[in-house]
């Protein structure tokens, strides 16, 4: 037993869910251990040692600071630490009750137990003051302190180095306020052993200073303190004078890095304090009322909120900024700190620094070491100038004005041209508007010069930078570190899961984001994780499970007055209704949101929900209506200048024309898409647009042209290195190979795609690339293993709950039936299909559908009934440049004219012209298998109506071709023909 612990034995305290255990100095809840600072925990310990009775202000302050000065702030900040850490406002009970005008009072039941035996309720009528031995310890000097500190290593050149280094090295944790040498820089007191409270008599109080040779031992769990959240809500003009206003985003931005610095607080990015700033309308940033404060902490996690005032003071060249600052306690919506500080404007990173130390000290946070103090340095521009362009640049970016805040950052890093800080925003600004390459070497420049800077900084520029390259396993190690080194951050886990999404790796996404979800309320309810965990289900193609998320954010976000991620919560839901078949209600859900964006004044929100819905409508086959909503969006984001959203635009209408069978307006609108993404520099949309354009010219009937366009579309992909893309183009590219009847080339590349898909997880894609394998599989003649593809297909896409493509597999093993010999089955299947497609106004998939159900009217015998199918096929697709689907119907056309016996020379005239054009068109276009078809059903035409040797010939050199080519299906079914005749 430890001799300082004294007489009885161990001494735990209880209430509630809490156990208190003075000696190893853990607060535990429910099992589970409570961090608390040590300053935190004395007072912790006292209020219990008093439970129910008031302690005054003085008293507390007396015990806990004996031979120091300390301002009655410094009480009321350990008092907030506490009532966080036990979770007051969060359960709804009060641990803690401020006796007005005298002090404070522990309110629960306390139960004693020593050694483990209950000693019963906590008796301290008899305790009126509660002796206290405190040693105190001359701190080292500053050198040694800072000897002792893990420091950050710093690479000798280079960007690439900078993040081996930082990816690679022993990750330092934010630094804790419990060991005695470190806690301020004059005199230490520390409790020998905190438990002795108990066994000291009542009413005797004194102070004994022992100078110990070593610090008390404290177990390592106990020194990790859980760190402030603060929100540098901004600062109001005094002055009126609009030529001042830029210095409130100067001030606030600056603030922030300097807090930042160290890492001993979370900060609130300045966009999340943007947005709360729009979304809770406050118009000047003077103290704020409860409510206010409580909506900050429930929407941000904010425990403290900066804000205050400026004006400028006297003449030139005499002039004075004022910044007038306080601390708002968000738990209690107390004023904590306030203070004054002045300088000119050439001093103005001089008045920011001396703020944000005078913030430190109340918050009971370390200052700056003298290498942190270099780093945070290094990270603010160098001057007021660049600082105002800076500042004023974020605030356009955070109002969605990229094109203002690319010239203002420009300007700002023009002035300042190793601004590494200014690089990073310039490069959101490019890449907000599309421009990937240069987005990329802003990003670039911006690492260049973090060495430096600190590691968390370091670490986020080269996220970014990795982003914006499509690194995404160096993003994914950039964000981990981060988020190892920050686990309380939220938005580095958000950052982490994004790029983990982004890198195909959904799973580990989403097991990023449950870690999110541990994190003490309000952090682990917000909404970005419910949309971020949307993302995720979508890269997996689970669509349901993205549906589910994306109404939890809309909850969630409704809940705490996020107008824009409610907003966006609509739209992520409208995309999985989509993929769900749900269109009519995806429509709803972008009109909300498009209300939204509008009343916020985002015009980029507005444009893009205008984008979707020309995609929602265009699912439905009102191409007119789809086409009004894509030019509205096109001209929107021709008048902000976003040339991203506007290629993205101009591509959905590209689709809505060659939907709609306009292919030559398709191809004009996909070279204008082209057009943008080459100039803006983005290779993987420069691919998909070379992929669209291969599926117009596929349309067109020019599979040459389909199959080089996709090759060089896959080799891009290649290069970028995007595996989702990579695997889509492979699928692509494998459906034209199989259409020109390269089989086996075709089957090794949706053999690629699959292996791709699989990895990452991508459900939708696995399901298509299972039903293009099952269509080669089938011309092959494997039926069995044809069948178990599609099959598998459907399972998969009845799971994610794609009730469209789930039909399209079934009129697939409709198809299989009638290879198989089964007519009647197929019919059944291919109506079901036909209804489903009509449900959904998809005229081409209907006519396939009806074409299919022909055939197998025809194969039973059903000659009108085969008659009227084709005829509502051919008045579905009479637009539809479908050519596959235009030769089916030819086939089947000619059968059903000559199915009956005996065949009229006018009907055999003309099924054989019709035949022989679309034979001729076959060949010209290189549809291999359908010039099998077409051959076969003229030579069957010819054993039937003219020379029996000549059609017997034209089978024969039918089998083999087919079976040179690896179609064995059809020349199976060629060879049974000729047997049959041969048996006549």
């Amino acid at each position: 037993m430890d001799p300082a612990i004294g007489r009885e034995g161990k001494h735990l305290y209880e209430f509630g869910a809490f156990r208190l255990d003075p000696a190893e100095r853990v607060l535990v809840r429910d099992g589970e251990r409570v961090s608390l600072a040590p300053k935190a925990f004395d007072t912790l310990f006292i209020l219990i040692q008093h439970s129910g009775h008031a302690l005054t202000k003085d008293e507390l302050i007396k015990t806990l600071w004996p031979d120091s000065f300390v301002e009655e702030n410094n009480l009321t900040q350990q008092i907030s630490q506490l009532r966080r850490a036990l979770g007051e406002r969060t359960d709804g009970q009060t641990y803690i009750e401020t006796v007005p005008k005298l002090g404070y009072r522990f309110i629960p039941n306390v139960r004693e137990v020593v050694n483990g035996v209950d000693e019963g309720e906590l008796v301290l009528s008899r305790h009126t003051r509660t002796r206290i031995v405190v040693r105190e310890e001359e701190e080292e000097e500053q050198e040694q302190e800072e000897s002792e500190r893990p420091s950050q290593q710093t690479a000798a050149a280079g960007a690439s180095q900078a993040f081996i280094r930082l990816t690679s090295q022993a990750i330092t944790a934010p630094r804790t306020l419990a060991a005695p040498a470190t806690v301020s820089r004059r005199l230490k007191l520390l409790f020998t052993s905190v438990a002795l409270l108990a066994a000291i008599p009542a009413g005797l109080l004194s102070y004994r200073a022992l100078r110990p040779t070593h610090a008390t031992v404290v177990p390592p769990a106990a020194l990790v303190a859980p760190r402030h959240s603060v929100l540098v809500l901004g600062f109001k003009n005094l002055s009126g004078r609009a030529s001042d206003d830029w210095l409130s985003a100067a001030l606030s931005e600056m603030l922030t890095t300097e807090l930042r610095a160290g890492g001993q607080l979370r900060i609130v990015p300045g966009e999340e304090g943007q947005r709360i700033k729009s979304d809770l309308g406050l118009p000047g940033q003077q103290s704020l009322a409860r409510s206010t404060l409580t909506q900050i902490r429930n929407r941000v996690g904010a425990d403290i909120v900066v804000s205050g005032s400026y004006v400028e003071v006297g003449r030139e060249p005499k002039t004075q900024i004022r910044l007038d600052l306080q601390l708002q306690d968000v738990s209690t919506d107390e004023t904590v700190f306030s203070t004054a500080v002045s300088g000119t404007s050439e001093e103005l990173f001089s008045l920011v620094s001396r703020s944000g130390a005078q913030l430190r000290s109340k918050l009971g946070v370390p200052t700056l070491s003298d290498l942190e103090g270099a780093q945070d340095q290094a990270a603010m521009p160098s001057t007021p100038e660049v600082a105002r362009f800076y500042s004023q640049g974020l605030s356009r970016l955070r109002l969605f004005d990229a094109p203002a805040a690319q010239k203002l950052l420009a300007k700002a890093v023009s002035l300042d041209p190793k601004f590494a800080l200014g690089h990073s925003a310039l490069a959101s600004a490019w890449s907000a508007l599309g421009y990937d390459e240069k987005a990329k070497s802003e990003a670039r420049r911006a690492l260049d010069l973090s060495l430096n800077l600190s590691q968390q900084e370091n670490l986020l520029l080269a996220g970014q930078y990795s982003e914006l390259a499509r690194s995404w396993e160096q993003a994914v190690a950039a964000y981990q570190s981060l988020f190892d080194l920050f686990p309380d951050n939220a938005d580095y886990g958000l950052r982490l899961a994004g790029a983990q999404t982004s890198a195909g790796k959904g799973k580990d996404a989403l097991a990023t984001l449950e870690k999110l979800r541990k994190l003490p309320p309000p952090a682990n309810q917000d909404a970005r994780i419910d949309l971020a965990q949307a993302e995720a289900a979508d890269s997996l193609g689970d669509f349901k499970q993205e549906l589910s998320y994306s109404e939890r954010s809309i909850q969630n976000g409704t809940a705490l007055g996020e107008r824009l991620l409610v907003a966006r919560g609509w739209t992520k839901e409208s995309w999985a209704m989509r993929r769900l078949g749900q269109t009519h209600e995806a429509i709803a859900d972008l009109l909300e949101a498009r209300k939204i964006f509008s009343e916020a004044g985002d015009l980029q929100g507005v444009g893009s929900a205008l984008r979707l819905i020309g995609g929602s409508l265009s699912e439905q086959g009102n191409y007119v209506q789809a086409e009004k909503s894509y030019e509205e969006a096109i001209s929107i984001f021709r008048r902000i200048g976003d040339h991203r959203a506007l290629a993205m635009s101009i591509n959905g209408l590209g689709i809505a024309h060659y939907e709609s069978g306009d292919l030559r307006g398709a191809r004009a609108l996909d070279e204008q898409y082209l057009e943008i993404e080459r100039e803006v520099g983005s290779r993987i949309n420069t691919a998909g647009a070379l992929g669209n354009i291969a599926n117009v010219e596929d349309g067109m009937g020019n599979l040459a042209e389909a199959r080089r366009l996709n090759e060089e579309s896959l080799k891009i992909f290649l290069k970028v290195g995007d595996q989702r893309a990579l695997g889509t183009a492979l699928g692509n590219l494998a459906s034209v190979l199989y259409e020109q009847g390269d089989l086996e080339a075709g089957k090794a590349r949706i053999n690629e795609a699959l292996a791709i898909k699989r990895k990452i997880g991508y459900q939708r894609g696995i399901a298509y690339d299972l039903s293009a394998q099952s269509e080669i599989l089938e011309a092959q003649g494997n039926l069995g293993a044809a069948r178990q593809s599609q099959e598998q297909a459907l399972s998969i896409r009845e799971q994610i709950g794609e009730e469209h493509n789930a039909a399209i597999s079934r009129l697939r093993l409709a198809a299989l039936d009638l290879d198989d010999q089964k007519p009647a089955d197929a019919e059944r299947i291919a109506t079901g299909a036909a209804q489903q497609f009509a449900r959904e106004k998809s005229a081409v998939d209907e006519a396939a559908a009806e074409e299919l159900i022909a055939r197998g009217d025809l194969a039973q015998g059903k000659i009108p009934e085969a008659q009227a199918a084709l005829s509502r096929a051919r008045t579905l697709a009479k637009d539809s440049p479908n050519l596959p689907l235009n030769f089916e119907m030819i086939e089947t056309s000619a059968r059903i004219r000559t199915g009956k016996t005996p065949v009229s020379a006018s009907a055999s005239a003309s099924a054989q012209k019709d035949l022989e054009s679309a034979l001729a068109l076959a060949h010209k276009c290189g549809y291999l298998e359908y010039e099998y078809k077409l051959r076969r059903a003229l030579a069957e035409l010819e054993l039937r109506t003219g020379t029996a040797s000549k059609g017997r010939s034209m089978m024969q050199s039918l089998i083999r071709d087919a079976n040179k080519t690896g179609f064995a299906l059809i020349a199976s079914d060629a060879a049974l023909k000729v047997h049959a005749d041969r048996g006549r």
